[in-house]
């Protein structure tokens, strides 16, 4: 009977780990309400853009931006020079780089005063640009096995070229190996691709022009490198200590029930263990909203380390009240119990690791 009762125990337990690993799953980012899809217009309204980036660089996590320099190229027909002359519109005004930040420190020149007119009878107007940009949709859910996806935005700048003006639309072409430079790589990272996409750009303000429609929409082009995690040293530097404060804590029940003060010592031990471990992961991570998969691995931790410490609570008050003559049957219910808990625990390790991760 007292057997049923542990394996019902340790199949709760079992449960426990389950909805404890579903309940930290993370949901999907959600999109941003203020991109909608970009429409299709004719090609008298599309100014194509170009991007070539020479460096990545200052990448920092905690404040969500990175440093980067390189040239971009818009290239628009008669009818946008047409517009651009009427309204006598700067060159450097026609874009700007949306997600720049720190703008004192931001440089951005055009190769020449005047866009060079093209034998087909469109123009052509080269841009040097170096700057800090934020990175709004950093995702560091599967932290620290994370993907980055560092963009540069574009957008269309002056008024009359809103959606509820001429509605000019950005079209970003990108050719086969020309965005990414040669000094993009970072330490700790590999490139995964790049990508672009435009959109428009609702604003939540028309900007003063409250009897127009649309006037807060503006046509947008993103332009994006990929990195990824070296996987191996991203276990060695965080997943690795944690996976040995919980071997730690699996053999710790190997001990015999009446080495107390041993058994005792071990799961608080390696409770703040974790919590040290854990706040040393965070040091270069911004505060976040949600769970990240290292935070799952660490939070499992501290259950089983918790629950470890009970169970020695319990081992060590049931062994000192049995008198001597039951000790041989108190310590074989004691070992069963370490058993079914060790059990448990390597379930749960299991179950983390595949639900966690998967859920990032």
């Amino acid at each position: 009977m007292k057997l049923k009762r542990s394996w019902l125990a340790g199949l709760i337990g079992l449960v426990v780990v389950a909805l404890f690993s579903l309940t930290t799953l993370g949901g999907p980012e959600a999109t941003n309400p203020q991109l909608k899809p970009a429409p299709t217009v004719p090609a008298a309204r599309q100014i194509e853009v170009g991007m070539h980036i020479k460096n990545i660089y200052n990448l920092s996590l905690k404040d969500k931006t990175f440093s980067a320099d390189g040239w971009f190229w818009l290239m628009w027909p008669e009818s946008i020079q047409q517009l651009i002359e009427a309204n006598q519109i700067p060159i450097t005004e026609l874009v700007e780089l949306v997600n720049q930040v720190e703008s004192y420190d931001a440089q951005l020149e055009p190769d020449s005063n005047e866009p060079q007119r093209l034998a087909g009878g469109r123009y052509l107007q080269l841009f040097r640009f170096s700057s800090k940009f934020y990175d709004d949709q950093q995702n560091l859910r599967p932290f620290p096995f994370e993907t980055l996806e560092l963009p540069i935005d574009l957008e269309v700048r002056p008024s009359q070229f809103s959606m509820g003006a001429q509605g000019i639309v950005l079209v970003p072409k990108l050719r086969p190996g020309e965005l990414q430079g040669d000094s993009v790589t970072l330490n700790g990272y590999s490139v995964q691709g790049v990508s672009s996409s435009s959109a428009i750009h609702s604003y939540t303000t028309s900007f003063g022009e409250d009897e127009v429609a649309d006037a807060g929409d503006y046509s947008t082009a993103t332009f994006e490198i990929s990195y990824r995690t070296n996987g191996w040293a991203a276990f060695y530097r965080f997943v690795l200590p944690w996976l040995a404060v919980m071997v730690i804590l699996l053999l710790a029940p190997n001990l015999e029930g009446n080495l107390n003060d041993l058994r005792l010592a071990i799961p608080s031990t390696a409770l703040l263990t974790l919590v040290f471990l854990q706040e040393s992961a965070h040091a270069h991570l911004p505060a976040l909203d949600y769970l990240t998969f290292l935070d799952k691995l660490y939070l499992f931790g501290y259950v089983v380390a918790t629950a470890e410490f009970w169970l020695f609570v319990w081992s060590t008050n049931l062994i000192s009240r049995a008198p001597e003559a039951e000790h041989v049957q108190v310590m074989q219910r004691i070992n069963r119990v370490d058993l079914i808990y060790q059990i448990t625990t390597i379930a749960g390790c299991i179950t983390i690791l595949l639900l966690g991760r998967g859920s990032t």
